[in-house]
Protein backbone atom coordinates (compact mmCIF):
# COMPACT_ATOMS: atom_id res chain seq x y z
CA UNK A 1 0.00 0.00 0.00
CA UNK A 2 2.77 1.88 0.86
CA UNK A 3 4.52 1.76 -2.00
CA UNK A 4 1.57 2.62 -4.34
CA UNK A 5 1.04 5.87 -2.42
CA UNK A 6 4.24 6.89 -3.04
CA UNK A 7 4.84 6.61 -6.25
CA UNK A 8 1.27 8.43 -6.82
CA UNK A 9 3.21 11.37 -4.48
CA UNK A 10 6.30 10.63 -6.80
CA UNK A 11 4.61 11.34 -10.10
CA UNK A 12 3.06 15.00 -9.99
CA UNK A 13 6.66 15.97 -8.71
CA UNK A 14 8.35 14.32 -11.79
CA UNK A 15 6.49 16.18 -14.21
CA UNK A 16 6.15 19.76 -12.77
CA UNK A 17 10.18 18.75 -11.81
CA UNK A 18 10.69 18.47 -15.92
CA UNK A 19 9.27 21.63 -16.94
CA UNK A 20 10.37 25.12 -16.15
CA UNK A 21 8.51 27.24 -14.15
CA UNK A 22 8.37 29.95 -16.70
CA UNK A 23 7.20 27.67 -19.65
CA UNK A 24 4.28 26.37 -17.13
CA UNK A 25 3.24 30.47 -17.12
CA UNK A 26 3.65 31.06 -20.60
CA UNK A 27 1.73 27.36 -21.01
CA UNK A 28 -1.14 29.19 -18.57
CA UNK A 29 -1.47 32.52 -20.08
CA UNK A 30 -1.29 30.95 -23.99
CA UNK A 31 -4.24 28.84 -22.46
CA UNK A 32 -6.20 32.00 -20.93
CA UNK A 33 -5.71 33.95 -24.39
CA UNK A 34 -7.43 31.14 -26.05
CA UNK A 35 -9.87 30.98 -23.47
CA UNK A 36 -10.92 34.23 -24.20
CA UNK A 37 -10.36 34.41 -27.97
CA UNK A 38 -13.29 30.87 -27.44
CA UNK A 39 -15.42 33.11 -25.91
CA UNK A 40 -15.18 36.08 -28.34
CA UNK A 41 -16.10 33.87 -31.13
CA UNK A 42 -18.81 32.43 -29.40
CA UNK A 43 -20.49 35.85 -29.00
CA UNK A 44 -19.84 36.20 -32.57
CA UNK A 45 -21.22 33.18 -33.74
CA UNK A 46 -24.46 34.09 -31.25
CA UNK A 47 -24.81 37.85 -32.92
CA UNK A 48 -24.84 37.00 -36.22
CA UNK A 49 -27.29 33.99 -35.35
CA UNK A 50 -29.44 36.65 -34.42
CA UNK A 51 -28.34 39.56 -37.25
CA UNK A 52 -29.52 36.28 -39.75
CA UNK A 53 -32.99 36.00 -37.73
CA UNK A 54 -33.34 39.37 -38.51
CA UNK A 55 -32.96 39.16 -42.15
CA UNK A 56 -35.29 36.51 -42.19
CA UNK A 57 -37.86 38.16 -40.70
CA UNK A 58 -37.56 41.11 -42.90
CA UNK A 59 -39.19 40.56 -46.33
CA UNK A 60 -36.70 40.28 -49.10
CA UNK A 61 -35.92 43.04 -52.14
CA UNK A 62 -37.80 41.22 -54.45
CA UNK A 63 -41.24 41.49 -52.03
CA UNK A 64 -40.22 45.11 -51.36
CA UNK A 65 -39.95 46.06 -55.02
CA UNK A 66 -43.30 44.32 -55.90
CA UNK A 67 -45.01 45.81 -52.90
CA UNK A 68 -43.78 49.18 -54.46
CA UNK A 69 -44.94 48.63 -57.63
CA UNK A 70 -47.73 47.34 -56.47
CA UNK A 71 -48.53 50.87 -54.56
CA UNK A 72 -47.00 52.84 -57.52
CA UNK A 73 -50.07 51.27 -59.61
CA UNK A 74 -52.48 52.20 -57.28
CA UNK A 75 -51.31 55.60 -57.09
CA UNK A 76 -51.21 55.92 -60.91
CA UNK A 77 -55.09 55.08 -61.10
CA UNK A 78 -56.17 57.05 -58.07
CA UNK A 79 -54.07 59.90 -59.60
CA UNK A 80 -55.91 59.33 -63.13
CA UNK A 81 -59.63 58.84 -61.56
CA UNK A 82 -59.10 61.93 -59.57
CA UNK A 83 -57.71 64.02 -62.13
CA UNK A 84 -59.85 67.24 -63.43
CA UNK A 85 -61.03 66.91 -67.24
CA UNK A 86 -59.20 70.08 -68.11
CA UNK A 87 -56.04 68.30 -66.88
CA UNK A 88 -54.09 66.61 -70.08
CA UNK A 89 -52.43 63.40 -69.45
CA UNK A 90 -48.96 65.03 -68.25
CA UNK A 91 -50.90 66.56 -65.63
CA UNK A 92 -50.03 70.38 -67.05
CA UNK A 93 -52.97 72.47 -67.68
CA UNK A 94 -53.94 72.80 -71.28
CA UNK A 95 -56.03 75.54 -73.30
CA UNK A 96 -58.13 73.30 -75.78
CA UNK A 97 -61.38 72.59 -74.91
Amino acid sequence: MEGSSSSSNTTPNFFLSTYDPTELLRLQIELEEKETRIQELKKQIESTKLRLQKKKSVPNVRERMEALKSLIEIYKSLREDTMPCWLGDSGALTTEQ
